[in-house]
């Protein structure tokens, strides 16, 4: 089993800042991937109201964070 998705596209994504969507994939991350089986991704897509900068900033924090080992930047 894995678990997909939980970046949320509809609010996040389209309203708010890169560094408040860089805080929730952190914090997705943290919660969701250890075990392992974790894909990071928007809660269901990327559409035309998500703010590029956004996405962008998910991309980056995805790097950033979701590499294993844990903790190791």
């Amino acid at each position: 089993m894995c678990l997909i998705g939980n970046i949320d596209c509809r609010d996040l994504l389209c309203f708010d800042t890169p560094e408040n969507v860089e805080k929730a994939v952190q914090d997705t991350i943290a919660k969701a991937a250890p075990g392992g089986g974790y894909i990071i991704s928007s809660s269901n897509s990327i559409h035309v109201g998500v703010k590029p900068e956004n996405y962008l900033a998910m991309l980056k924090a995805a790097n950033r964070y979701g590499v294993y080992p844990f903790g190791v930047h």
